[in-house]
């Protein structure tokens, strides 16, 4: 009998994640960041999501900015959708904003900062930290997702 093999890829994503907790609309939140990142953060189709071995899948609105003369990607992710939540872990999680190929640690807190000063934000942390199998499951689905929209 043939012995198995098993492939294990380990996935890491290039972007860093911060995790906003805000009861306004995506539409509402991403004007606000606009004006405080100075960015021109865009709707783009939204991200169609469908668990493994579930029927149903879920749409979850997307806005993009590329920085350009930076190479540097912003994302704005809406974490709730009619059908559920995208990710569950953290609790109450509204919306991951994330960050892809930033040039330094800087940059990051900067962005972070800017963010915390919203009026309508609650809370905002990195979530670097406290990526889970199912989280890096969602990532790698929305990286396929950008390789074909943008």
């Amino acid at each position: 009998m043939a012995k198995k093999l098993k492939l294990d890829i380990e996935y890491t994503p290039d972007f860093r994640l911060i995790g906003i907790f805000s009861p306004q609309k995506d539409y509402r939140l991403c004007w606000m960041l606009n004006n405080q990142l100075k960015t021109d953060l865009r709707r783009i189709p939204d991200f169609i999501y469908r668990p493994f071995k579930k029927a149903e899948a879920s749409s979850f609105a997307v806005y993009n900015y590329d920085s350009g003369t930076l190479r540097t990607r912003y994302l704005l992710l809406s974490n709730r959708a009619s059908g559920g939540l995208l990710l569950p872990d953290p609790k109450n999680l509204d919306f991951l904003f994330l960050i892809w190929k930033p040039d330094t640690g800087q940059d990051i807190e900067h962005v972070l900062n800017h963010v915390r000063k919203l009026s309508a934000v609650q809370a905002a942390y990195m979530l670097d930290g406290s990526i889970t199998a199912r989280t890096k499951e969602v990532l790698y689905d929305f990286e396929m997702y950008l390789n074909e929209v943008l």
